[in-house]
């Protein structure tokens, strides 16, 4: 199936030699790839010596922030690519619980964006990246709440195995001082320290040592930032800080760190980050610059280039992340070490690494005072050859770093497989073995490099199915100064693929195969492998089972298609193994991307709509289209027959319907009307689609696939039953409602809107700008439509007269683009009454401030009923200092004593001319997706307000 159009041709070969952007070593590394800021992480000169950097250095530095966009990204590339570190990146969830700016996906759905624009900041900052189980259900201003609900036992393990994994040498968490703001954030820290001190104590968490996991303590843990505590009883500053400077410009990249982090955080596109950097020399507007020593290069590693200055602010972290936000910038604070590094706390530092030995030299120290002298001149050997290398390439001469690269990885294999032999405890054997293996490596990216060489593998379609025939073709492209030779090509996950001959590549050639197979009759469609469990069941941990069959924590589980490489450069045999991809052009504004292979349905099925309101009690029976779209996925003709499961006592007409395709790719849609009974009793209904074929024989299909697709991000997809949830529910409107709707981020409270029965029509630019506004009865804006449409600030005169000659306009919430000017009919603000301007228990009692005003009366009673079973919030993002002209008819108090007093601002009515203008605070575009029976009742009173009800 290749509904992404193919953009490959018969000169695919040919093209590929010139403008290949190529892959990664493993499965894995496909997904943390990095480019370095430049075109390509295996090819060029400067990918070369960032390679290098790395061969003398065998420390690893990781960081545990709480959400995406917490992260340091400047951290990573300063440790990373200036100083030849493994960096990565354990965050504690995806950040399923926040608003996307960018498009309709949430709960889950954003947590697959979030992870993709993760994936997309780390191309550039180098990091890898991986997950504790936890699920971030929102925002909370309780650790306490936050740690009840994740399962504390569950996720200090999940810390401890990544440490016992990954064994870093230092490890940097959040601040533990909350005192505001969302304390997810202070509980991440909390868990974090605790899986710190844990890790390396065999008595805790057995099961991992059975496991094969070795006990683990890093040297040491940081805090971000150094300006002591917050809250009702602070820490005071610590005496000794550690100040880091990542405004250091390396001259191999061409940027200095910060700027490099600037560029990753842009990716955070849907929490609205693709900002503007400040010029050299500026700090970013509302952000203070920073300054603080450079960092000295450990000994023995490869020199990081600090040849001059940046002017981004130091620590360049995120709002609320290490290093950024937080008192001191980037400065951080030394919370724990092991006995070797307790001298540490006495000292003001310039680097994390202060003080550790990451040299490849320095992995005698687990040999103890007195290492066997074969183990200390293999390991001085690798260094030399490292050293050397690094001076072939600051001659110039890339070709030259080749033998002395080669002569490091033959002298670690050695060393690999001699340790065996020398008298070390098994201990020191494990912990010396460990670190080799991952420099080995290294040390074969390092090869590839030095010899020119990379690898591909593309298929002709990137949406397969099972059974179907697929044809690869698979490519190693030499552009060093010698020949090369291919002597082992493995092709994974393809049944009966062809085999590939052994061949040679000269200088400017490239190696090419062909192969054809089938995609396999059992092959599982391709979704995430963290499955909701959370947001339909809230009551259930907020946290994810753990896929055995998935390695522990990765963004994505490993593509099953993948081609394994053997090649011969030089004097040494490497492997590289990358995923199969497929090259397709979106439209002319994607431009060209690459997508692992995702299997599909052979007939994908989706349903409109998702949810359907159905009022109980109605004196007619109540009847509701729902339109079921079918996809062919199968090359080719193909026919199928589509119908509904029903609940008992509903009926659909048509029965079933027939539906031909001709090709591969073929949409077609069925239209059934579905009747309730009249007895339905209030409750969720569930109608499916099924769709049964003559060609897939007795097989069912009664799901299709949502794609989550962004110009900054691979393609990701998520499986979605052909389900429709029909509500029944005693909920009524006004008729004859004509409803306009200003469109904002893609909120879902259209359907919503429409399934009450008000007739919607969306206001676009044009009828915004001139049109005739008085033939709707009222107009609502969608959320953040203030930040996204720019014609609506540059015509809100329109809504105020519309609303002074009489009408009624709502408007959603909105974030602060909405006091950058007067938008309301008075003067207002958001930002709530109290400290935070929302409310997050979604349980806490709403005290009506005006119980007789029509929104709590006609035509549905709002009492206490109307707010139970809420999910996840009350609302956020309150109007706040206002004029006293507004009103407000709601107060809530939260229950959380870090958000204390009455929240104003929820729900607030303006009078203005002879018009009523509204701000909606209450979240009912989270709560309308739900079903949840209060938000429509209120809904539909908000839409009746223009209706005299008395």
């Amino acid at each position: 199936m290749s509904k992404p159009r193919v953009v490959l041709s018969s000169a695919f070969f040919a093209a590929l030699a010139l403008m290949l952007v190529p892959l990664a070593g493993s499965r894995l590394d496909a997904q943390n790839r990095k480019n370095y800021s430049i075109q390509s992480d295996e090819s060029g000169h400067a990918a070369l010596g960032l390679a290098i950097r790395k061969l003398g250095v065998a420390g690893t530095y990781l960081q545990a922030p709480a959400h995406p966009d917490d992260e340091t990204n400047a951290l990573f590339a300063l440790y990373g690519y200036g100083q030849g570190m493994r960096v990565i990146d354990v965050q504690n969830n995806r950040g399923e619980g926040g608003q996307n700016e960018i498009g309709p996906e949430l709960f889950r759905d954003i947590g697959v964006l979030r992870t993709s624009e993760l994936l997309a900041a780390h191309k550039l900052d180098g990091a890898e990246q991986y997950f504790t189980r936890a699920i971030d259900y929102g925002y909370s201003f309780s650790p306490e709440e936050v740690i009840q609900k994740w399962g504390r036992e569950g996720i200090v393990g999940d810390y401890v195995r990544f440490l016992r994994m990954f064994r870093p040498d230092v490890i940097l968490t959040m601040n533990i001082q909350g005192g505001g703001g969302d304390r997810a954030h202070e509980a991440t820290t909390i868990l974090a320290r605790e899986g710190y001190l844990a890790a390396g104590d065999p008595t805790k968490y057995p099961e991992q040592i059975r496991e094969g996991l070795r006990p683990w303590q890093p040297y040491k843990l940081y805090f971000a930032g150094a300006g002591g505590g917050r809250g009702a009883n602070p820490t005071p500053a610590p005496a000794h800080v550690c100040r880091v400077d990542s405004n250091i410009y390396d001259p191999l990249i061409s940027r200095t760190y910060a700027e490099i982090s600037a560029d990753a955080r842009s990716n955070h596109k849907c929490q609205g980050m693709g900002g503007v950097p400040a010029l050299p020399g500026f700090a970013p507007a509302g952000r203070g610059g920073g300054r603080g020593a450079a960092p000295a290069p450990p000994a023995g590693a490869a020199a990081q280039g600090a040849a001059g200055r940046g002017g981004q602010p130091a620590g360049a972290g995120g709002p609320g992340g290490p290093g950024g936000g937080f008192p001191g910038g980037g400065a951080y604070t030394l919370m724990a070490t092991t006995p070797s590094m307790a001298a540490q706390k006495d000292k003001d530092e310039t680097s994390f690494f202060d003080g550790i030995d990451v040299t490849i030299q320095g992995l005698a120290k687990y040999a103890g005072a007195n290492p066997p002298a074969a183990l200390t001149s293999a390991l001085a050997n690798i260094a030399d050859q490292a050293s050397q290398a690094k001076q072939a390439f600051d001659y110039g001469n890339d070709a030259r770093t080749a033998a002395p690269i080669e002569a490091g990885l033959a002298a670690i294999r050695k060393l690999r497989a001699d340790l065996g032999t020398m008298a070390l405890t098994e201990v020191a054997r494990y912990e010396i073995d460990f670190r080799l293996k991952v420099k080995e490596g290294d040390y074969e990216n390092a090869v590839l490099l030095a010899h020119g060489v990379t690898v591909a593998a593309a298929a002709d379609d990137g949406l397969v199915v099972a059974g179907q025939p697929v044809r690869l073709q698979i490519a190693a492209i030499n552009r060093g100064a010698t020949d090369i030779s291919v002597t082992d090509v493995k092709i994974f996950g393809v049944t009966g693929a062809t085999p590939c001959a052994p061949g040679s590549a000269k200088k400017d050639a490239v190696f090419t195969c062909t192969s054809n197979g089938t995609i396999p009759a059992n092959a599982k469609l391709t979704e995430p492998y963290f499955q909701d469990n959370y947001w339909k069941n809230p009551k259930n941990l907020a946290a994810y089972p753990m896929n055995p069959d998935v390695p522990f924590g990765v963004p994505f589980a490993p593509t099953p298609f993948h081609v394994a490489l053997t090649i011969r450069a030089g004097s040494v045999d490497v492997t590289r193994d990358v995923p199969v991809e497929y090259r397709y052009v979106k439209d002319i504004y994607f431009g060209d991307k690459k997508m692992e292979l995702n299997v599909v349905p052979a007939f994908s099925v989706s349903v409109t709509p998702s949810l359907a309101i159905v009022p109980v009690n109605s004196v007619r029976p109540v009847v509701r289209e729902v339109f079921v779209s079918v996809t062919n996925g199968a090359k080719g003709a193909a026919d199928a027959s589509v119908s509904l499961s029903l609940p008992a006592g509903w009926t659909a007409q048509p029965a079933a319907t027939s539906l031909a395709f001709e090709k591969e790719d073929e949409s077609m849609s069925a239209r059934f009307l579905v009747t309730a009974p009249r007895a339905a009793k209030t409750g969720d209904y569930a109608v499916a689609a099924v769709v049964t074929s003559k060609s897939t024989g007795d097989v069912k299909f009664s799901s299709g696939y949502q794609e989550i697709d962004y110009p900054h991000v691979q393609r990701r997809q998520v499986i979605k039953p052909a389900e429709v949830s029909m509500k029944v529910m005693n909920v009524t409107i006004a008729p004859g409602l004509k409803v306009g709707y200003i469109n904002g981020v893609g909120d879902q409270v259209p359907p919503a809107i429409e399934q009450l029965g008000a007739k919607l029509t969306f206001i676009e630019t044009n009828e915004l700008a001139w049109g005739d506004l008085s033939k709707y009865d009222l107009i609502m804006t969608g959320v953040r439509a203030y930040e996204r449409r720019n014609d609506l600030r540059a015509y809100n005169r329109r809504l105020l007269d519309y609303v002074s000659r009489g009408g009624t306009v709502i408007v959603q919430y909105n974030k602060n683009e909405f006091n950058q000017a007067q938008y309301g009919p008075y003067p207002a603000q958001i930002g709530g009454s109290g400290v935070s301007g929302r409310v997050n228990d979604e349980n806490v009692p709403v005290k009506l401030l005006q119980p007789s005003h029509q929104v709590f009366n006609f035509p549905n009673e709002i009492g206490l009923t109307q707010w139970q079973d809420w999910t996840q919030e009350r609302g956020q993002y309150f109007l706040g200092k206002k004029d006293p002209k507004y009103t407000d008819l709601v107060s809530m108090t939260d229950s959380f004593p870090d958000n204390p007093g009455g929240q104003l601002g929820g729900l607030v009515e303006a009078k203005f001319g002879k018009g009523r203008w509204y701000y909606l605070g209450l979240g009912l575009w989270r709560q309308l997706p739900a079903g949840t029976p209060g938000a429509y009742q209120l809904l539909a009173n908000l839409l009746s307000l223009p209706r005299p009800w008395r």
